[in-house]
């Protein structure tokens, strides 16, 4: 009897071992171990020589990795001695908005479509090899849900939510008959409620900022000067600075920052003094802003590609008279604004291609957003064109701060502890960064947060 009982015991503990070992192995984190590649981390000049990158869960977890370091059920990918790079960053987007926006997106195209596009967006935009995108303006917090939960296919998103504007601002794209919805007792319209919200005074900006905190925004959108494809603003119009403080005011108190549409120099001047810390467009740029901005430690966010992608015929065919007029002296002012940001190698420059399209054109357009990087080579050569899109990039998305949805480590790196978002490309974009302009053909894997969206090998 005793010898049966023993064997019970036995039997039984031998039963519960192998319970637990099968138990840990299926707890084991996963693991993506990428062998033989050439690593560019997104800050050096140059590549390493042939090493193992060894990815557990969502982070990088060692670099020069062994065999030895993954375990027996990790996903082993032969590099073929291809370059392994940070995921790209577009730091200057509109998912949810489309052109024209004034007297047709605005107007003719239903809310829910909005969103359903924008989706589609999404997707392209990673299949692009943006792993991560900020969102400067309309509704973008839902899709980092969506995006996030894995709902859809998507990048990260750092949402601003609704942009900020005083009336007749750049972000006020009413058509001129449209009762203001602060006066007229009346209901507002969706724009005036999710992606634009119109704002005059200090205590109404400082209201407006913190409803759109309270809607996801991780970062502030507003605008010190006039744009193009609104119609009632010329270029010089602008807030007052105390309307400015007051932004960076509440967004200090949440642990951000305010980002702002700048045209011209007086524009960047005033945010720098109202304390903003990222100037976007910035076509008037002078030598005198940009050491300030050096000095104050800002960040620019810019392109150039959507007016020297499309020739003086196509502009006037899309644009109404007024907004043509000013496409046409931001073109003329880019060419001096992309000299100064050559002369001046401390400013932190980023891209924001702040392309839109229409329903029709938003995928061929938004497949232009990698045309931006040949235009900047030749005045800031291949290093800074290559940093401005994934560290400098990853930068600018930290400063965000206590607001940051992705606090788990850096983006924009290839580092131990930074997120695993990575491209696995078949090129030197360090030698031609032509290479990026084919996503298609050269991006042979795509990984965001750990995990594998587009695999060619």
């Amino acid at each position: 009897m005793k010898k049966i009982i023993l064997i019970t015991i036995a039997v039984t503990s031998s039963l519960l071992f192998s319970s637990t070992v099968l138990a840990a192995e299926k707890s084991l984190p996963q693991q993506t171990l990428f062998k033989s590649v050439h690593v560019w981390d997104g800050t050096s000049k140059g590549l390493t020589k042939k090493i193992n990158v060894l990815v557990e869960g969502n982070l990088i977890k060692k670099l020069r990795a062994t065999e030895k370091d993954a375990h027996k059920d990790a996903l082993a990918i032969d590099g073929e001695g291809k370059i392994l790079m940070p995921g790209l960053i577009e730091g200057h987007v509109h998912l949810s908005t489309f052109l024209p926006l004034q007297a047709w997106a605005r107007d003719s195209l239903h809310p829910y479509a909005h969103g359903a596009h924008a989706v589609l967006r999404g997707e392209e935009m990673l299949m692009n090899g943006y792993t991560t995108v900020r969102d400067l303006g309309g509704p973008a917090n839902y899709l980092r849900q969506m995006y996030d939960a894995g709902h859809a296919v998507g990048p990260r998103v750092y949402p601003s939510e609704n942009w900020i504007t005083q009336t007749s601002g750049h972000g006020d794209f009413r058509e001129l008959n449209d009762p203001h919805p602060k006066i007229a007792a009346s209901r507002q319209h969706f724009y005036e409620d999710y992606v634009t919200m119109i704002a005059d005074g200090p205590d109404e900006v400082t209201r407006a900022v913190r409803e759109t905190f309270r809607r996801g925004a991780v970062q502030i959108k507003l605008f010190t000067s006039g744009g193009v494809t609104s119609l009632f603003d010329p270029l010089h119009s602008a807030p007052n600075l105390e309307e400015i403080k007051a932004a960076v005011a509440v967004a200090d108190q949440w642990g951000t920052y305010v980002a702002t549409h700048s045209f011209t120099e007086k524009g960047i001047l005033m945010s720098i003094e109202a304390g903003v810390k990222s100037i976007e467009h910035a076509p008037f740029l002078t030598e005198a802003a940009a050491k300030k901005m050096i000095e104050n430690d800002l960040f620019l966010v810019t392109a150039v590609a959507a007016v020297f992608e499309v020739d003086e015929q196509t502009a006037q065919q899309t644009y109404p008279p007024a907004s043509f007029e000013k496409w046409k002296r931001v073109r003329d002012a880019a060419k001096n604004m992309m000299q100064v940001v050559a002369n001046n190698p401390e400013l932190k420059f980023v891209f924001g291609t702040d392309l839109l399209g229409t329903v029709d054109t938003i995928k061929a357009t938004d497949d232009k957003m990698n045309l931006e990087y040949k235009w900047w080579v030749k005045a800031l050569g291949t290093h800074r064109v290559m940093k401005a899109m994934t560290s400098t990039a990853g930068e600018l998305m930290a400063l965000s701060g206590e607001m940051n949805p992705y606090p788990a480590g850096p983006l924009g790196v290839v580092q131990e502890g930074a997120y695993a978002d990575l491209l696995l490309v078949d090129g030197n974009p360090l030698e031609d960064v032509s290479v990026l302009e084919d996503p298609d053909a050269n991006f042979n894997i795509i990984m965001k947060d750990g995990k594998i969206y587009k695999n060619t090998l």
